[in-house]
């Protein structure tokens, strides 16, 4: 919502219900994005904690792999995931990151610096306000045989008017900019979060789908292996019960 000017200058009761509707949503919205930063600072928080708990993982299956080193498929397949596990990691801290800067420290700095800056001129712009009523009222009280206290009522009320005029214009001009920049800020911080997410799943695709063909590779030996297993289970099943037969009739 902008503030017209010229219904500034006139401080009619437009401008007057502008001013207020505009004070009240300054507050609501710095609330909200208070709110906001908070959440994203525990959001930060937390997803550190997913990365160091990843890292312990991916270093745990690195340590797996140096054990089955004799075993070239266990520790290839290890190998492999661990680096592309690692990527991923990488991945999320760059999201991570991206969200410390564009969410958390954008928003942060807006409320800290413009909206502070907004609430500073509108205790100025309250006083000035408050000083031009009160010669107002004054103005309207002086008694008119006593020419010399209308005079400098009427003069008093003058310069109030005029400064409360110029504050009034520099008010509004600070209200039209701080609306143009919340807009811009709101959604710059959120296009380049999503900018952000967006970088994480297409890079995690793509790492993914660099590693499938030996994925589906290693399925396909997986399955032939249970084959294998199941027919070399059968064939130790069928010597065990022989030779059980053998000892049975040996003893006897």
């Amino acid at each position: 919502m902008t503030v017209d000017f010229e219904e500034c200058v006139k401080d009619s009761p437009r401008f007057r219900a502008n001013i207020n509707e505009v004070e009240t949503e300054v507050v609501e919205i710095e609330a909200k994005l208070d709110k906001l930063v908070k959440l994203c600072s525990g959001m930060i928080e937390a997803g550190k904690a997913y990365v160091s708990a990843n890292k312990l993982f991916v270093n745990g299956i690195r340590d797996l792999s140096q054990q089955c080193k004799k075993d070239e498929m266990i520790s290839e397949c290890l190998e492999k995931c661990s680096e592309s596990l690692q990527e991923i990691v990488n991945y999320h801290m760059i999201l991570f990151d991206q969200a410390q800067r564009s969410v958390k420290q954008q928003l942060h700095n807006f409320v800290k610096e413009d909206v502070r800056k907004f609430k500073e001129t509108k205790k100025h712009f309250d006083r000035v306000r408050e000083d031009m009523e009160i010669a107002q009222v004054k103005n309207a009280q002086a008694p008119r045989n006593k020419p010399h206290e209308v005079e400098e009522a009427t003069g008093t009320l003058s310069i109030t008017r005029k400064c409360f005029r110029h504050l009034a214009l520099d008010y509004v001009l600070q209200i039209n900019v701080l609306q143009a920049k919340k807009k811009f800020e709101i959604l710059d911080a959120m296009l380049s979060f999503m900018h952000a997410q967006y970088s994480l799943f297409q890079q995690g695709y793509n790492l993914l789908d660099e590693i499938d063909p030996y994925m589906k590779k290693l399925a396909a030996e997986l399955d032939q292996l249970v084959i294998e297993s199941a027919m070399e289970k059968r064939e130790m099943e069928h010597k065990h019960a022989t030779i059980q037969q053998r000892v049975s009739i040996l003893v006897l």
